[in-house]
């Protein structure tokens, strides 16, 4: 099976999840699978930033990316995070190799254009995949490492974009057929307006759910991306907790679920 799990929130900061996530995810490569792993850094990248004496700004929830902000972005994320999360796979004795959307020309980003007030405003440089080549993929896969890729890309010339890490790991799990497609969360799956964790979501619920205010808020966009990814060939998406124990064994291996699964009917 190829599976796809994005890494971010408390499992990228927390060293005993970070720990507990790692172990999980050799152990699914010995079970067999084929795993990629995709993250961000966001809480690390603004501490950085801050400590160089660069404002962060956003905008609805997208960090406005000038050149400075992108290349510290490459140093901690390409580099501090990604190397971090290399070393404790490969502490659980499965070798992994650290990538980013820049090698083996894996992903080319396309500039993101943002609205606010009926006008268009400039993110700098902030992308989105446009397309996705899974050559340098299969061949860690195929020599049996894990995969480890940063959420940043190049435009098709030297200049490199922050991409959203959500969005990379979807058109990944797109790009390679993947059975299932992991978020790793601080929510630990879709909420209703009550906070209750919703267990199973239908693909076909979803415009059901939000326009009846079932769920509200962020869980909107995240719920629509899943349809979309979910349309491109993706198996079936869970959103998972990470402190949650052994939580992407269970889900995989069809032990005891938790969080949110949703799947394509």
């Amino acid at each position: 099976m190829t599976i796809v799990v994005k890494i971010g929130g408390r499992a990228q900061e927390n060293a005993a999840e970070r720990h507990s996530v790692a172990r999980q995810l050799a152990q699914l490569t010995r079970n067999g699978h084929r795993v990629v792993v995709v993250h961000g850094g966001g809480k690390l990248l603004t501490e950085t930033l801050a400590r160089m004496g660069i404002a962060t700004t956003f905008h609805d929830g997208l960090r406005v990316t000038d050149a400075a902000t992108r290349d510290v972005a490459l140093m901690v994320l390409a580099g501090i995070v990604n190397k971090q999360w290399v070393a404790e796979i490969q502490k659980q004795g499965q070798p992994a190799l650290g990538l980013c959307g820049g090698d083996g020309r894996m992903v080319r980003a396309q500039k993101l254009k943002a609205r606010a007030n009926g006008r268009t405003k400039d993110l700098g440089y902030v992308g989105r995949p446009r397309k996705v080549r899974t050559a340098v993929l299969e061949m860690a896969l195929d020599g049996g490492m894990v995969p480890v890729v940063a959420s940043l890309a190049p435009n098709g010339t030297p200049e490199y974009y922050n991409i959203n890490a959500d969005d990379l790991a979807a058109a990944i799990a797109a790009a390679l057929k993947a059975e299932r497609l992991f978020y790793l969360t601080e929510s630990g799956g879709v909420w209703d307006a009550d906070r209750n964790v919703l267990p199973l979501v239908k693909r076909s619920e979803i415009p059901s759910l939000i326009r009846k205010g079932i769920v509200r808020d962020g869980m909107i966009p995240k719920l629509r991306s899943c349809a979309r990814t979910l349309r491109s060939g993706v198996g079936e998406i869970d959103i998972l907790s990470p402190a949650v124990p052994k939580a992407l064994l269970s889900a995989i291996e069809g032990g005891r679920r938790a969080g949110t699964r949703i799947v394509n009917q």
